[in-house]
């Protein structure tokens, strides 16, 4: 472990925050946790409460902030989440925390204390770029999981670890534990109407002795318009996805997320009538959660879309972000990667023929809460220039007819600027006159060159046989 444990940051209050953790090893135990953690959750919404046990369900709030880990290590109290971004210093949350054993490694939940309203994870963002010295007194952490311990209380089941907790934190305003209590599902739906329903809570967690950890919240309904689509490949003439976006006050439009359960096979088929009418030119290549590439559309068409939650944080911790676009003389074009909420589990509600595409219908205010939506979309973006690292082209003729593959990599410059960008992009494009489907393309993304390089080899291996000859440059 380094002797120098924090490196960088700002001033917040007496202490510091956007620190540094110099301490990889302690980033790959929190971000293990996190994967655990992740991998354990699921969503539920009301709809599904009978799939819960009748009893012994072990239940606790569920507060709007981001996943942080209280740490005492070095005879120092901070705090830090998986990304290394550390808070130390004498501010109140962690002098109220200083009494824990050394090697103890806390999880929970970082938040803004609020008045007149339950908090929201904007308010976090918001309370941690402030430079009034009094606004650290409102930093608060809700302890939900002990993941390190000298004596080994980390290693066992939920009540004993949750116990454990207790003993180390006396709650107060700004530290405390999330009480969790056993209920069955009678007390739960009890818990659940009077304070999450009435918006006291964002939602409840609930532990199964199996390991399985629910969510469940009320199911959030946006308005939202349909700005691409992709045909399923088996039925061209039915929509497999939409992508949609968010409008702001200015005009830009957010790009929300896509959704691919659209109902029965006469509605996919309908909404591919109504969205392949609307085809636009656009020079953007965006990508479906399967790989197809998304046409785009003029957006004019309003759909209601139900989803479970919005998750503004990615597995590793980063921050979730998407392009925002302009539709200007019958083309859409990029404009600059924004801050947005990914959709979970959406599902297509029904075709909104009532609502029309303005800063009222399809508000990006919708997923106020998560991020600013003050802020104009519109503004000068100087993303590095993407550069052009392979590129390769093969024909074939059969029967007068000629088929194109092509391989293109490319170097995006911008991993450094945004999580969102990969640093290598694999494009495969397949061109074929005579199939019922033409035009298939594959892109895939890639941390580094030779990763790149080496599913371009497996592409061009898989798809150039006898009969392909390059084209040459």
């Amino acid at each position: 472990m380094s002797n120098k444990l924090f490196s960088g940051g700002k001033p917040f209050g007496k202490g510091t925050v956007n620190a540094e953790l110099n301490d990889p090893e302690l980033i790959d135990t929190l971000s293990a946790f996190r994967r655990k953690v992740a991998g354990n959750y699921r969503s539920l919404l009301l709809d599904d409460f009978g799939s819960l046990p009748s009893s012994g369900l072990l239940v606790s709030s569920k507060i709007d902030g981001e996943l942080w880990f209280l740490v005492s290590i070095q005879k120092m109290v901070f705090l830090t989440n998986t990304r290394g971004v550390v808070i130390h210093g004498d501010i109140p949350i962690l002098q109220q925390g200083k009494s824990l054993p050394e090697n103890t490694i806390i999880a929970g939940e970082l938040y803004a204390q609020v008045e007149g309203r339950r908090s929201r994870v904007g308010d976090l963002a918001a309370l941690l770029a402030s430079t009034e010295p009094s606004d650290s007194g409102k930093l608060s952490f809700g302890a939900f999981d002990l993941i390190g311990h000298p004596d080994g209380g980390a290693d066992g089941n939920y009540p004993q670890r949750y116990a454990l907790l207790n003993s180390l934190i006396t709650s107060t305003d700004q530290l405390k534990v999330l009480q969790c209590e056993e209920m069955d599902r009678t007390e739960l739906l009890t818990k659940f109407e009077s304070e999450v329903v009435t918006g006291k809570l964002e939602g409840l967690v609930i532990r199964l002795p199996t390991g399985l950890i629910y969510k469940l919240k009320p199911a959030i309904t946006i308005d939202a318009v349909v700005i691409a689509y992709t045909a399923k490949t088996d039925q061209p003439d039915s929509a497999r996805s939409i992508l949609l976006g968010l409008m702001y006050p200015d005009g830009g439009i957010q790009i929300f997320g896509g959704c691919g359960n659209l109902g029965s096979d006469g509605e996919r088929k309908s909404l591919y009538t109504q969205l392949s009418a609307l085809k636009v030119a656009a020079p953007i290549r965006y990508a479906s959660d399967s790989g197809a590439l998304y046409t785009f559309v003029k957006p004019e068409v309003v759909v209601e879309v139900k989803v479970t939650d919005l998750q503004i944080e990615r597995s590793d911790g980063s921050n979730s972000s998407a392009m925002t676009l302009a539709f200007k003389d019958a083309s859409w074009s990029p404009v600059k990667l924004s801050p947005c909420p990914r959709p979970i589990h959406p599902v297509l509600v029904r075709v909104r023929a009532d609502k029309s595409v303005n800063e009222t219908d399809v508000r990006i205010a919708q997923i106020d809460g998560f991020i600013d939506v003050k802020n104009s979309s519109i503004s000068a973006d100087e993303r590095p220039t993407s550069k052009v690292v392979r590129r390769e082209v093969w024909t074939k003729e059969t029967k007068g007819v000629v088929a194109v593959r092509k391989l293109l990599v490319w170097k995006t410059n911008k991993e450094t600027v945004s999580s969102a960008y990969p640093a290598y992009v694999v494009h495969w494009t397949d061109f074929s006159p005579g199939r019922g489907s033409p035009l298939n393309r594959e892109v895939k993304p890639a941390p580094d060159e030779e990763t790149a390089m080496k599913i371009s080899v497996a592409l061009i291996e898989e798809n150039i046989k006898k009969g392909w000859v390059e084209v040459k440059k």
